[in-house]
């Protein structure tokens, strides 16, 4: 697919949530043409009844019309060369097969969720790019979608081809883009990452300020990125860092880190940074909602165990959140103290 100023790649959108909203932002802004795809009447309404409102930090409040290109599953007649998925990893297989016959013959899916979700799937590598975010997006109480921070998508694929330099021109500058050979490099520095600002963070439902400010959330998420190292150097990943980001092997507790205070230092300033975000996860609990902790924490866990690698730290995490989950036990931050202890 070699792009012309007047011929642009079929794009479509299935699942809109906060990174794929973010997502088509861009692809608004720089006039890219684009589908949605609904997954029924209801939702193909909600879209096209009401404009979506986005504010990126500080700036104006952007509204985006989806009404002219919003369509259902059934009565989406075209082909795609690209389908975003933005379903979470537990629907993503009903999200393929859903949405299959809608791929062109040599076209790709693109996977955004959390952890390693190729893993999971059993369709064709060379249908498949991997999408790290490296951003957070949040849907506030008031329905407006806040960017906090901008932030690199970072695109592979699968079988290792690099994805053509088209999403550089069709994403940025909204979302700066790295094409890149190495996914499963760029996957597992993030699910390091996000199983402590998630998992971490969930255990005892804090913001990540509130976290990062406590000596003992500190001290766990070390342990925490510790272990995923270790999984990393067994399974020989060159980890890549996404921009803006800090390396697990310098943050985890092991050989070739940082020295503590410096890694109590940067944890400290992101949680400053930001103070007040509530993650994901940490929305899901507060929403009665089930989490993604076993795309992480527990993906860590079960890696861990097939190589026979100790991995307590994440399993106590895992099991917590699943607690949280169930009503089986309330926050507290002596969970985070005892894990130390």
């Amino acid at each position: 697919m070699n792009p012309t100023p007047n011929h642009f790649p079929k794009i479509a959108i299935l699942g809109m949530g906060a990174v794929t909203i973010t997502i088509a932002r861009a692809l608004t802004k720089n006039k890219i043409p684009f589908t949605i795809l609904a997954r029924d009447e209801f939702r193909k309404k909600e879209l096209q009844d009401a404009p979506v409102l986005f504010r990126f930090k500080n700036e104006n409040l952007d509204s985006l019309h989806f009404s002219e290109n919003t369509f259902t599953l059934k009565e989406t007649k075209d082909k795609f060369d690209y389908i975003f998925l933005g379903a979470k990893s537990s629907n993503l297989s009903e999200s393929i097969q859903n949405s299959a016959s809608l791929l062109s013959s040599d076209g790709k899916f693109i996977l955004i969720q959390n952890g390693i979700p190729e893993e999971s799937l059993s369709i064709p590598t060379k249908q498949l790019i991997g999408g790290v975010v490296g951003w957070n997006t949040q849907k506030l109480p008031d329905g407006i979608y806040f960017q906090s921070n901008i932030g690199t998508l970072v695109l592979g694929g699968v079988d290792g081809t690099v994805p053509e330099l088209f999403w550089e021109k069709a994403l940025s500058p909204y979302i700066p883009v790295v094409r890149t050979d190495n996914l499963i490099g760029y996957r597992w520095h993030k699910l390091g990452i996000n199983s402590v600002i998630n998992g971490v963070s969930a255990s005892c439902q804090l913001t990540l300020g509130k976290l990062m400010l406590n000596v003992y959330g500190r001290k766990v998420s070390m342990k925490v990125l510790g272990e995923i190292r270790s999984v990393m150097d067994k399974l020989e990943i060159k980890e890549e860092v996404v921009p803006g980001s800090v390396s697990v092997q310098k943050l985890g507790d092991g050989k070739g880190a940082l020295p503590v205070a410096i890694r109590h230092l940067i944890l400290i300033i992101l949680g400053i940074k930001y103070y007040k975000i509530r993650t994901s996860m940490v929305q899901d609990l507060d929403q009665g909602r089930k989490t993604e902790i076993q795309d992480l924490n527990g993906l860590v866990v079960q890696h861990a165990k097939a190589l026979g690698l100790p991995c307590s730290t994440n399993e106590s995490i895992l099991k917590r959140v699943k607690e949280l989950e169930e009503g089986k036990t309330k926050p507290d931050l002596l969970f985070l103290k005892n894990l130390v202890s």
